[in-house]
């Protein structure tokens, strides 16, 4: 039997980096999902130093925003033919501070945290099948606990703020594991789905934030202090990644749990299980999600 193989998404900086270098001290064949292919490769690089022993490392470009470039990278994978023990849907951005749309109408964070991953889990089932027991974990955050999910506006066309953006797709990222897990439990089958969330993490989300020249001076100033900020407080992606490794290779929490640091209003420490805010405790609307994202992406998907 051969390594496992691990696909992060996002992996080339930050905390799908974070990711990498444990999966890769832990042994696992890797292959990161960047739209930054030269940061992906940079990161290969780095990640050659770490482990003891060979492992397969390989980078895919994909655009999450992008149906055709998920359904391309999906294509790439399933002719390589190598089955996915670990899946981590991590990419992400921080919303912009004006509102942007994908090419197909859809609010940007969500079109990439969500619909992206949605379509990339679909496609790449037939590799977690593979797999003896595969693992797909969706990377939330901890301010799911305020969020609301707006299911008659998804694009948030009515009253746009960034931070809402940014709730409204990290509570979709956690639905969508619950609901995954609740179909997989009803299947019976043997591949289990979990989000987890870093807690603070010091990543480069707020660098490559995406800016407009209609930004205010007041929008631009918020922008590069968040970037100062998300880079210098917080615990390192290393550290951060925790609760992901957790979820992915131990047997320490509930399918469908959400997993993340233990202390300070779950900022940093050991892996535990978090609580839920009050739209993360309610099936029904992550039923009402997942039909809602069938319809928008137009692919039905029935995982068994």
């Amino acid at each position: 039997m051969g390594k496992k193989h691990v696909l992060v998404t996002g992996a080339a900086s930050g905390l799908g980096l974070g990711c990498a270098r444990q999966f890769r001290r832990l042994g696992y064949d890797l292959t990161i999902a960047d739209l930054d292919l030269e940061g992906a490769q940079r990161a290969l690089e780095q990640l050659q130093l770490l482990g003891t022993g060979a492992a397969r490392l390989s980078a895919e470009p994909i655009d999450l925003a992008d149906p055709a470039s998920i359904a391309a990278c999906a294509d790439r994978l399933l002719k390589a033919g190598r089955p996915i023990d670990v899946l981590v849907n991590n990419a992400g951005i921080y919303a912009p501070s004006q509102r942007r749309l994908s090419a197909e109408g859809q609010e940007l964070t969500f079109a990439i945290a969500h619909l992206g991953h949605f379509r990339l889990t679909r496609a790449l089932w037939p590799l977690l099948r593979q797999a003896p027991a595969a693992r797909v974990v969706s990377v939330s955050s901890m301010v799911q606990r305020q969020a609301q999910l707006h299911l008659d506006d998804l694009t948030l066309a009515q009253g746009y703020q960034p931070i809402r953006a940014y709730r409204q797709a990290k509570l979709a990222c956690l639905l969508f594991a619950q609901e995954l897990q609740r179909r997989l439990s009803q299947a019976g089958s043997p591949i289990q789905s979990y989000a987890a969330h870093p807690g603070v993490c010091r990543t480069g989300i707020g660098q490559h934030r995406p800016r407009t020249p209609g930004d205010s001076a007041w929008q631009a100033f918020t922008s590069k202090a968040m970037a100062w900020g998300l880079r210098y407080v917080g615990q390192t992606p290393d550290n951060g990644a925790a609760s992901i490794i957790a979820a992915a290779t131990t047997n320490d929490f509930q399918p469908g749990s959400l997993i993340g640091p233990r202390w300070l209003l779950e900022s940093f420490g050991a892996p535990a299980r978090s609580r839920l805010g009050p739209a993360a405790r309610d099936p029904e609307l992550a039923s009402r999600l997942w039909a809602r994202t069938e319809q928008l992406t137009g692919a039905p998907w029935t995982p068994s």
